[in-house]
């Protein structure tokens, strides 16, 4: 009897855990690239550099430009051992260092993240702000 009740449990139970477990990593992509965005935006206003992210499928690399023309780079974050993938209208948004997007022009980069059939999604003005969906 034991067993059986233990087998339902699992039977019943493990699809909803992985769901959750999905959902919960879109939740921590999306935290991610919000900070990172943010934390770019900072270092430009504060070093008074051009920062640059570059999104790929599961990759966002943030770098700087640097006086002689040298670029360095100040985060990689990896989103394909969590299963995350990422699109975007915006494969790079440059920060200048007033804190404008200036790659976005007057438009509105959207990124988004998933995994199986969780999705969520990041909206960043071309003022440089994150915004609300």
């Amino acid at each position: 009897m034991v067993f059986v009740i233990v087998g339902a449990l699992a039977v019943f139970g493990f699809p909803k855990m992985l769901s959750t477990t999905a959902k919960g990593e879109v939740r921590g992509a999306r935290t991610k690239v919000v900070a990172l965005f943010n934390r770019a935006r900072a270092h430009a206003i504060e070093r008074n550099r051009h920062v640059t992210m570059r999104i790929t499928s599961t990759l966002v690399v943030v770098t700087e430009s640097v006086p002689g023309g040298g670029v360095d780079t100040l985060h990689i974050e990896d989103f394909a051992p969590a299963g995350v993938g990422l699109t975007t209208n915006a494969a790079t948004i440059q920060v200048d260092p007033r804190g404008v997007a200036t790659s976005l022009g007057g438009t509105t980069a959207t990124i988004a993240m998933s995994k199986g059939s969780y999705a969520d999604s990041v909206l960043i003005s071309g003022f440089g702000r994150v915004l609300n969906q």
